[in-house]
């Protein structure tokens, strides 16, 4: 029979601290994590646009989504190699006036690179991309060969000979 332990015989046996921080070595340099200001780091360094991106594969294409709110198509540059495909781009805030007062400012903004690469089926010379509201897609196909394709039954079982 297993022995079942009870919560309150447990904690009878632990022994707290009389002081709470009497765990911690007693030469912490406080005074070295008082002085870094977080915010100030925070506001020196600002947040980078990040997109988001979906990589996808069919019958006859491999496929690359991304969400892109607010990129117009002249600050898109889409590449290709043999066996690679790179979407840059960067987003820009929008111009209010001199005299806007910001309250908040969530949203980011800025460049950014991102590169996938192609498996070998891939046709990247006939690669295509849209962009219709933010959402970009471009499509590589696949070489006719790399395609997926159907084995038809038999119904009689073949003779293997050795």
């Amino acid at each position: 029979m297993a022995k079942t332990w009870h919560r309150k015989s447990i904690i009878s046996r632990l022994r707290m601290p009389e002081e709470p921080l009497a765990v911690l070595p007693k030469r912490v340099d406080w005074e070295r994590f008082m002085d870094l200001d977080v915010a100030r780091a925070a506001r020196e360094v600002p947040p980078a646009f990040i997109p988001t991106f979906d990589i996808l594969e069919t019958d006859g294409y491999y496929g690359v989504l991304a969400d892109l709110p607010g990129i117009r198509q002249e600050d898109l540059e889409i590449t290709r190699t043999a066996s690679q495909i790179t979407v840059t781009g960067v987003r820009e805030p929008e111009a209010w006036g001199e005299g806007a007062d910001y309250y908040a400012l969530e949203r980011t903004f800025g460049g950014f690179s991102r590169s996938f690469n192609l498996p070998a089926g891939a046709c990247a010379e006939q690669a295509s991309a849209t962009l219709k509201n933010g959402v970009l897609t471009v499509m590589v196909p696949k070489h006719p060969q790399h395609q997926a394709s159907r084995i038809p039954l038999q119904d009689a079982i073949p003779v293997l000979s050795r």
